[in-house]
Order: C-alpha cells, then structure tokens, then sequence
C-alpha cells in the first residue's frame, strides 16, 4: 500500500543523541561515526529525499520546518509529490499532536509563556500546512479517478422506467446473478469475473487473485487475522505506542478495517483517562484553564501521548482503505472484461423484465404516482423507504397465488 515510516515517541528536543559505533577500519585509530542530523533540511537535495524515506522523525522535522516558512527550492515536490504526499500527512498529524501536547504541558504547569506561544504559533502553522496537505491529496485522487472515467459518479436516475427495471433486479438478486454469469460467460467473460461479490474481504481476495493487488497473504497476516478480540486490541496499542517500530502487518488489505475499527473502540475507551470528551480529535486542554500537580501531569501527558498516535494511527488507517478502494476501483475498469460484465447486466434486467411483467408493471404504478411528466421522476419520500413499501406488496403478489389452492 505505501512505506510506513518509524517514529519515535519521544519529543524531538529531548531526544538523547545517541552516536552509533561504526565499524573499525583499518589504519590507527580510524572509526566510522554516524553523526545524526539535527537540521535535516540543510542536507543536499538527493540526501535529503533519502532520509526522509527511512527516517519519520526527520521527514516530521522537515515538514515542520516547511510549514513554518522554511522555503527551498523542490522542497515543496518533494514533500507533496504524488509518491510521499500521505507520509508527509502522517508526518504533519505527529507534529500538531506533539506541538499541542507541549503546548498545553507548559500552560497546565504555568511555566514557560513565551515557549507556549512559540508553540502556538507552530502548532497553527502545521496544522494549516496539514489541511493544504489534505486538500492537495483529494484533488491528486478526484483527478486520477476522473481521468479513468470512475468520476463523476452518476447522478440517481429520475428515469421511472430505468428506477423501475433496477428494483426489479435488486428485488431478484439470485435470478439476475445467474442471468449475469450465464450472459457474460456467452460473452467470452471468465468465470472467476463474475462472481458476486457480498463482502469487501472477497472483493479484496479476488483483486489479489486476479493480480490486480499485490498483497500476498504470508503467515504474520494469517497469525493477525485469526487473533481474538483483545489479542487484536493489545497488539494495535502496542504498535500506537511504538511509532518507532510499527506492525506493518496491520497495513494489510484484509486488515484494515477491522483495525480502523479496533482503532475507534480504542479511542473511545481511552478518551476519558486522556481527558478527552469525544474520540473524534485532540481536545485543547488548556480550554479548561486548570492547573495540575506534576505527577498528575506526568500521567496525563503519557495518557494524551498515546491517546494521540491511536488518532494518528486511525487517520492512516483510513487513507490506506480510500487508497485501496480507489486502487481496486482502478483495477477494475481497467479490466477487459469491466465493460463485457455491464453490458450482460444490462442484458441481464431485460430478461427479467421480460419474465416478470407483472412485477414490473407494479414497480412502474407505484412510480407513475411520483411522475411530473411521462418517465420522468420527483419522489418526495426517501427512495430506501419507497423502495421497502415496494417490496412487501411484490412479496404479497407472489405469496397469494401459493395460499389460493389452500383456500379453497
């Protein structure tokens, strides 16, 4: 799906400097040293782009220093090409977490106002670069998506006949799919082509089987898909509160949205001991103006800590499952046998309308009521609602002729 980035929870400028001992060399007293970068916007370009692949918290410190006016040439198509745009995203969502999280530290200690409004001033800045961030990703995707032909959707028919013919094969859902597969088949449409889809795990297991994702199912996914309910809870926490060594395993197809869901419940427990009303976004602590003790605020900020990259997590969460679903969308228009499966369904509610006239017939009255010209529609009720109404009479109309020989 994309690279995951290693993330350290500690905050940056209490961050140890650790030199790693490089290997002996020879010749006296010659030894490689590693010297970590504390400004790692100032490294040469083709540096730079290699670093902030491996490293998340120097990519964090980058896109930090960007928003706060830190202007180079390529910077900016560096961070927010196509190929880094949602790393740099999860970059941009640590750095407001951690900001905020510094910020209200100092202000509930009642130290440090100048520091505090530094740090007001970062936090705005980074959060106004994320939600350009945000913006330019939706308009990359609208764009992709419309290039294909998968955008715009089309509007719901007003159509009474087209409304009338849909229903009647929503209606008949096994009779439709077997008219489906047998039409297609005729076509020269592979069998594993068409069949229907009922669940968005078989829908992602036949694009891994038709190679349109490459997303091999290996025993870690097995071992992960198979863990009960607080196995599976344990292990997304443990993975929040180690960014520096994240379980890629959860960004597999088949589990992402167990996890963007385990992700919420999470939040959701955990909102109150981070003293956060709702499990929506970071709550601003200082709103309450109460000052609190430091082992309180020890415990709070370690809570807040992890309650933060739970957010985070379900942010990338959710962008991994827009960026599989419009990737399987992709993949699917793209396939030969896209455009031979709408024609057989086309095909396909013919014939039902061909084998059911009365039903049909009776689906078109109901319709023509809501009609401000011949085949054109104005329904002034929720369609769901009148579909449903629809569909108890047709059950009605197809259980008298059972129950008639029993009556007489």
């Amino acid at each position: 799906m994309k690279m995951r980035f290693a993330l350290d929870l500690a905050e940056p400028h209490e961050r140890p400097v650790r030199h790693r001992t490089g290997p002996v060399l020879s010749g006296v007293s010659l030894r490689a040293t590693r010297t970590p970068h504390l400004q790692p916007w100032r490294l040469p370009m083709h540096e730079l782009a290699d670093l902030v692949t491996v490293s998340f918290l120097d990519l964090a410190k980058v896109v930090t220093a960007h928003a706060c006016g830190l202007q180079r040439t390529g910077l900016d198509e560096l961070l927010f090409g196509p190929d880094r745009i949602e790393q740099s995203i999860d970059a941009l969502t640590y750095a407001v977490h951690d900001r905020q999280i510094r910020r209200e530290v100092r202000v509930l200690s009642g130290s440090g106002r100048e520091e505090v409004e530094d740090l007001a001033v970062q936090e705005r800045a980074v959060r106004n670069q994320l939600r350009d961030a945000e913006r330019r990703l939706k308009g990359q995707r609208i764009a992709e998506l419309t290039a294909a032909g998968v955008l715009p959707f089309p509007a719901a028919t007003n159509d009474s006949r087209r409304l009338a013919r849909a229903w009647l094969g929503r209606y008949l859902p096994e009779e439709k799919e077997t008219l489906v597969r047998r039409l297609a088949a005729d076509a020269g449409v592979a069998p594993s082509a068409t069949v229907h889809i009922r669940s968005i795990p078989e829908k992602i297991t036949r694009c891994i089987d038709n190679g349109w994702l490459a997303a091999p199912v290996t025993d870690v996914v097995r071992e992960l898909l198979e863990l009960d309910g607080l196995a599976f809870w344990r292990r997304i926490v443990a993975d929040a509160a180690r960014q520096d060594a994240r379980d890629d395993a959860l960004c597999h197809p088949l589990v992402l949205n167990r996890w963007r869901d385990q992700l919420t419940e999470a939040l959701i427990e955990m909102a109150p001991s981070a003293h956060n009303p709702h499990p929506k976004h970071l709550h601003d602590l200082t709103l309450t103006g109460r000052h609190r003790h430091a082992p309180q605020l020890g415990q709070l900020h370690g809570r807040r800590r992890l309650f933060a990259a739970l957010l985070q997590r379900r942010s990338e969460s959710i962008r991994l499952i827009t960026a599989l679903n419009d990737g399987m969308t992709l993949a699917e228009h793209r396939d030969p046998s896209y455009k031979l499966l709408k024609q057989a369904g086309d095909q396909a509610y013919d014939e039902l309308v061909r084998r059911h006239p009365d039903l049909y017939r009776h689906i078109r009255a109901h319709l023509a009521r809501y009609e401000t010209r011949y085949g054109r529609l104005q329904l002034t009720e929720p369609r769901a609602q009148l579909r449903a109404r629809i569909y108890d009479e047709l059950d009605r109309m197809r259980q008298a002729p059972l129950a008639s020989p029993a009556r007489r």
